[in-house]
């Protein structure tokens, strides 16, 4: 996972970010800190701190958070797990330690997911935005460009995470004959179905990304097996630039421009 860039860093500068960063460390610091007394209930001769098996719960957490981050598709997707994984385990902590305390992050916990949910990409990007049948016309009536396609859903946190990513894939690989578009199969069921992508709330194939050159599929992650299964796939633009071979596919529809414009001239 690369290090996050000066823009990235600024678009984590938001109300939803910050709260839910407190919120992730909230335990740990009230429980090693002078605000123990305060917010846990304890008797007088009980000292307040983090004891063995909370201890032994913030480790198991960092593993997990360890773990995911392998999976994460960015270093924003890798963050909100932190907070994810962190409010669970804050959750149970709170109230192993005091039922009251507990009450209270659950309501502060619901009160930041209503008030400040996690905002969407707003950054640039040359993606077109199909609709309908648009996609198809479109792939039927022009092969000779190559499209990229991001078969998506707007409820799903996986498509939402992905979402910069391939934003900054089509602003570094988008020519007159490659070019980026989205299809929300979450909207147009029939459209999913029509190109094997599966849209339920359980589906594993959300995202998916196809490329089609010749008005044809050529590649997609993720796969389906024998089984009907989505094999996993981390969409991190490395894996992503690997697996769908962008950088050759560029080179090779930039030379057929440019061997159609001397032809022209």
């Amino acid at each position: 996972m690369l290090l996050p860039r000066l823009d990235e860093v600024r678009r984590a500068l938001t109300a939803f970010h910050i709260f839910n960063f407190i919120l992730a460390l909230a335990f740990p610091v009230i429980r090693s800190s002078f605000l123990c007394n305060y917010v846990f209930a304890t008797d007088a001769n009980q000292q307040c701190e983090i004891d063995s098996r909370e201890r032994e719960i913030l480790m198991f957490l960092l593993i997990i958070l360890a773990w995911k981050g392998r999976k994460a598709t960015n270093w924003m997707h890798y963050v909100n797990n932190i907070f994810l994984f962190s409010k669970i385990a804050g959750i149970f902590l709170f109230i192993r330690a005091d039922i009251l305390a507990g009450t209270l992050y659950i309501l502060a916990c619901l009160i930041v997911t209503v008030l400040f949910p996690e905002p969407a990409y707003t950054g640039p990007e040359q993606v077109t935005y199909f609709q309908g049948e648009q996609l198809f016309e479109e792939l039927t009536r022009n092969r000779n460009t190559v499209w990229v396609i991001q078969f998506f859903t707007t409820w799903s946190q996986e498509c939402r995470h992905t979402t910069p990513v391939f934003a900054e894939l089509s602003q570094k690989f988008t020519l007159p004959n490659m070019k980026f578009g989205k299809l929300d199969i979450g909207r147009w069921s029939k459209e999913g179905e029509r190109f094997r992508v599966n849209a339920h709330a359980m589906s594993r194939q959300l995202p998916t990304i196809c490329v089609f050159k010749d008005a044809k599929e050529i590649s997609r992650r993720p796969l389906v097996n024998e089984s009907r299964r989505a094999v996993p796939f981390v969409f991190s633009e490395e894996n992503c630039v690997l697996a769908f071979d962008l950088v050759n596919l560029f080179n090779e529809q930039k030379q057929k421009k440019e061997a159609k414009t001397k032809k022209h001239d």
